[in-house]
Formats: structure tokens, sequence, C-alpha cells
């Protein structure tokens, strides 16, 4: 597992149609189940692994980015069989990635998750940690985490399609042409200290590529 830095969105600044879908996902599905957190895993095909890209938790700025590799845990399992699972008593669960869990901070005694697909092609995975099924049956609780996972899918289509390396690049790219911007219209000591410091990287760049 890894705790990249992730490309979340800068203060203030408005949240994509995807990032809202994704956040509002999780916060309703933290809400209907009762549950502390829950969360949305996006596959990464080339990293084979799984991102977790949205959480309903007070940490959540902190924690999304993070990655398990796609056959790990919870939700590897479920993106690996396509299956809505219950999966309880996780201390003595095979799948259960316990470290990853304890990295976050929040260890779950059980965990509701269902997959999300399009056509039947599975690219991630919806999580509820410690969901209250009361007298909810497992058959009602899987049936509706799985019908929350498919209203999630359906509104990432309309979303339009997920940012690959090169968007996420291009994203950063506009982000520091503005802050070179901002520093240069200021006579700030410490702004021309980092136009300079900014002016060395590009030419050690610019010498290695050379």
């Amino acid at each position: 597992m890894t705790n990249p830095a992730h490309d979340a969105p800068l203060s203030g600044s408005p949240l994509s149609r995807r990032d809202e879908v994704l956040r509002s996902t999780v916060r309703l599905a933290r809400l209907v189940f009762g549950a502390p957190a829950s969360s949305v895993f996006l596959h990464d095909a080339a990293g084979e692994a799984l991102v977790l890209e949205a959480i309903s938790d007070p940490r959540e700025d902190s924690l999304v980015g993070w990655t398990i590799p796609d056959y790990s845990g919870i939700a590897g399992w479920v993106f690996q069989s396509g299956e809505a699972v219950i999966a309880d008593n996780l201390d003595n669960h095979p799948q259960f990635n316990r470290d990853f869990a304890a990295s976050t901070g929040r260890i779950p005694k059980a965990i509701i998750a269902a997959p999300l697909d399009t056509d039947g092609s599975v690219f991630g995975v919806l999580e509820v940690l410690d969901p209250v099924l009361g007298p909810r049956s497992a058959t009602s609780g899987l049936e509706l985490v799985s019908e929350l996972a498919r209203q999630c899918a359906a509104a990432l289509a309309l979303a339009g399609p997920r940012p690959g390396p090169a968007g996420r690049h291009a994203a950063a790219a506009e982000r520091l042409t503005t802050l070179v911007a901002d520093l240069a219209s200021t006579n700030d000591p410490n702004a021309a200290r980092t136009l300079a410091s900014l002016e060395e990287i590009a030419s050690a760049l610019t010498s290695r590529r050379g």
C-alpha cells in the first residue's frame, strides 16, 4: 500500500462533477447504514491497484489517494469477484487487510461492499465500514449497497471519463503556472527566492533531458 501525494482539490476551488458524485455517494452510504465511514476505491489498471478516491470521514483529505493492490483486502476481493459481500468478524477474515486499515487509523469490525461496474466490467468498489443493519436482513443490506453502487457508477458515467495521468499532470501544470504568475506579481523577497528555486529545478530538468 502507498500514501502518495494526491490531486485533491485546492482549498476554495470548485469540485469537479466526478468528485461531487464520489463524495455524495460515500456520504449517502454512510448515512443510509448509520456507519462511521464509507469509501470508494477506483481501479488503476496500469498500477494494478485500487485507489481510495473518496471517503466520508473527518480525515478524508489526508487519505484520498492511498492505494492497495487490486487483489488485497475486502475491496480487492469484491473487485476480483464482482460480487457484493458482507464481511464480519474481520479479525479472523482471511481477506481483510488489517495493516492497511490500521494505517488509516480505523479498524472496522465489519464491512459491507459492492462493485462499481459498467456493462459487467468492474472498475471500482464501494465500501461501508461497520454498517448498522438493524432489522434489515443481510440480503436486503446487500441489495441496498449494490443499488448505491449502481447509482454511483451511472452518475460517474454521466460525469465523464476518469482523468488519467495526462489529465492530472495537465491540472498540476495549470496550478503551477498560476502559482508562478502570482509569485512574479509581488515584490515579496520570499516570492523571489521561490521563483529562483523553481528556475533552478527547471534548469536541472532541462539539462538532464539534454
